[in-house]
Formats: structure tokens, sequence, C-alpha cells
């Protein structure tokens, strides 16, 4: 499962579209709300928030302090939008 696009949100949610062209919300601050360290300044620092882009070669989000998530856990976590038909 590969993620194609993000966007980050001023709210701390990042809006996604995975390869299967299902686009999913994923509100980090309750994805992340029991880690430290470098996830929680992904957490809690929204200018290093906003730092998120997609790995194209690992098909997964990742941030400028070199955290990145697994995108099946992603997939799981995050909640559904709408699914752009074919």
């Amino acid at each position: 499962m590969r993620i194609n696009s993000v966007i980050p949100t001023d709210s701390f949610k990042l809006i996604l579209e995975f390869e299967n062209k299902e686009h999913r919300t994923l509100d980090i601050k309750s994805f992340l709300k029991d880690d430290t360290g470098k996830l929680a300044e992904v957490r809690d620092n929204l200018i290093m928030f906003q730092t998120v882009k997609i790995d194209s070669r690992a098909g997964t989000i990742c941030w400028d302090n070199g955290v990145d998530l697994d995108p099946e856990i992603v997939y799981f976590r995050s909640v559904p939008i709408w699914r752009k038909s074919k």
C-alpha cells in the first residue's frame, strides 16, 4: 500500500491519497498521542509537522527530522474521506 500524495492541515491532520485512489485523513495528534522524541516533535510542532512529504522510493510519508511512517499502518489508522472512481 503506497501513499501517492499528502497535504498537511493547520490542525495536525494529514489528507492522504493512497495508490488505490482512496482519500483518507489521519489525525497525527491522536495517532502519536503517547509518543516522545522525534515523533512528539511531529505531533507538537506545527512547523515540523508541515514539512511532511512523500518518500517516492518507499511510498510513505516522512518529515525533515527523519521520522517516517509505515504506509500500511497509516492506512489502517486513518479515516476514509472518499474514493475516486476509475
